[in-house]
């Protein structure tokens, strides 16, 4: 497990970790948000991947700080929400990412990454 990046939401700080397995029972899992913890754990997949995972679970965090129950199964969205929410969370989202491309490169850990790759 690999410390990518912290970061803060509605005054609340989150850590970003690269890891080989996600800490979850669901084996197919590439990303998970553990609120309490203030974690998210990526899986080491193509740098595509993991940056649309990255910015899945941006999402998820960025709602769940400004009180949108994602657990109430009878709550839905419009297009006009949807539209307001992708508006609104758009910029923290790809500040965030933009960080941790710089820290990912400057790491060097795109070469674990490429070489995880060819191995598959």
């Amino acid at each position: 497990m690999q410390k990518i990046l912290t970061f803060k939401i509605n005054d609340t700080q989150y850590t970003i970790y690269q890891v080989e397995q996600i800490p979850d029972e669901d084996t197919t899992a590439v990303g998970i948000t553990l609120y309490q913890e203030r974690k998210i754990y990526i899986k080491q997949l193509s740098f595509d991947f993991m940056k649309r995972t990255l910015k899945h679970e941006l999402m998820h965090i960025w709602l769940w700080e400004y009180g949108h129950n994602q657990d109430d199964e009878n709550k839905t969205f419009n297009h006009e929400d949807i539209c307001e929410i992708v508006a609104c969370s758009n910029d923290f989202i790809n500040d965030i990412v933009e960080k941790w491309e710089k820290i990912v490169y400057k790491n060097k850990l795109l070469d674990i990454i490429e070489d995880n790759e060819e191995r598959s």
